[in-house]
């Protein structure tokens, strides 16, 4: 009889146990299971009621919080984290959101008040970049961290520095000054999101 051959993608895994994600992404079990049941994590129940997580969620997961892939998982990044860039038209706003692309993020733009809300409800995005139109956000702000399904979006400000305190103490995870330099604003958006996963966990 011959050998039998196998295709590579017939060896891929395409579901993980809940244990299995909490190996690879570092945590305990029980704070899997409580990302799953917050939404923030993704996953399906098998005829038997055990949960099971995609590959390609488990994959997107880690990237939107900063968390280096697995080689098992390398391949698995269709999905990209998103960014909402929020401030006036114009060239400050679009080369931000360029930054963000060459990065690898899903981006869109949008100006300031409802229909910045609209956006992010039908986004979704795994970070708010926000140009500051006043010392505290204003009523953007104020609409993202009332809304449930962004409250754990992280907002990155940037406005004068002496906002930097009303900024942070209205919610945003950070604040930067203008003129910000090239490649900043990623840079920050990076460790924000890392920083965003560790107090996360802390809390489990």
């Amino acid at each position: 009889m011959g050998a039998v051959l196998y295709a590579p993608h017939a060896l891929m895994r395409r579901f993980y146990t809940t244990y299995e994600a909490a190996h690879l992404l570092g945590v305990s079990l029980p704070t899997v299971v409580n990302w799953i049941k917050a939404r923030r994590l993704k996953a399906h129940r098998t005829p038997g009621g055990h949960r099971r997580i995609a590959r390609e969620e488990l994959a997107s997961f880690m990237m939107r919080h900063g968390i280096p892939l697995p080689p098992e998982l390398a391949d698995a990044t269709a999905a990209r984290r998103k960014a909402l860039v929020v401030g006036e038209p114009g060239a400050v706003r679009e080369v931000a959101a360029r930054e963000f692309v060459e990065v690898g993020f899903a981006t869109e733009e949008v100006g300031h008040g409802f229909a910045a809300g609209v956006a992010a409800a039908r986004f979704q995005p795994d970070l708010i970049v926000l140009f500051a139109d006043a010392p505290d956000g204003g009523e953007t702000l104020a609409g993202f961290r009332a809304d449930p399904q962004l409250a754990t979006a992280p907002v990155l400000a940037v406005g004068p520095a002496e906002w930097a305190a009303r900024l942070r103490a209205a919610g945003c995870a950070a604040a930067l000054s203008p003129p910000v330099a090239q490649g900043a604003l990623p840079a920050a958006a990076s460790q924000v999101l890392s920083l965003s996963f560790a107090v996360s966990r802390r809390r489990q």
